[in-house]
């Protein structure tokens, strides 16, 4: 399953989002090195609040598979508030702007890349449900590298630098009409593969 947790459903699950935090603070903190907080084995910062939503592919018992959180840029978020040096001109920001941020993907290649193309294209339908135009990201290059191999159409927002010791930047990524197909033709996924199904009623502020 592939499911969007906001503030309005959050409440529903509470062991999920748990599960969530526990393999960002395993993947982050343990294996990548990251300089995060995290607390009870469990990794989260001040961004992982009410104004957070987040794309979540559980298994069939409702354990965290793969995530990644998506932040207003119209508020606080982590390009403006940490890594703004990362941007020559101005940051990015609007209503139809979104960071993604948090990527917590599977350590097996094989489940990392069907998990990756997952919410990939749920990244992309989200955006049409709620007419996000654009997302922004920091990337480190490797997986920018990615992103540019799919054919997304990516705007550079200045010169990489090093970020935890390595070299990452800071990237808008464009939701244009194409965009769908050529995640279709690069990044695919299987036709039993969940997707997210939202209704434009759903996603009412």
């Amino acid at each position: 399953m592939l499911c969007l947790i906001d503030r309005r459903n959050r409440g529903a699950f509470p062991e999920l989002l748990r599960s969530m935090h526990r393999d960002r603070k395993r993947l982050f903190v343990d294996i990548f090195g990251w300089r995060l907080d995290h607390e009870n084995g469990e990794e989260r910062d001040s961004f992982d609040n009410d104004n957070a939503s987040y794309l979540v592919l559980c298994d069939d018992a409702g354990g965290h598979v793969a995530s990644v959180r998506l932040l207003r840029t119209d508020r606080p978020h982590l390009l403006d508030t940490l890594f703004c040096d990362l941007c020559e001109d101005a940051i990015p920001r609007g209503r139809d702007i979104l960071e993604i941020t948090r990527l917590c993907l599977p350590l097996r290649k094989k489940d990392r890349i069907a998990a990756r193309n997952i919410l990939a294209r749920g990244v992309i339908d989200y955006a049409a449900h709620v007419g996000v135009t654009s997302y922004t990201a920091v990337c480190h290059m490797a997986f920018l590298s990615e992103l540019l191999s799919a054919g997304w159409r990516c705007t550079p927002l200045g010169m990489p630098q090093a970020v935890d010791g390595a070299a990452a930047g800071a990237v808008q990524i464009h939701m244009e009409e194409n965009t769908a197909s050529l995640l279709d033709e690069s990044w695919r996924c299987p036709p039993a593969a969940p997707r997210l199904s939202l209704r434009r009623s759903d996603l009412a502020a």
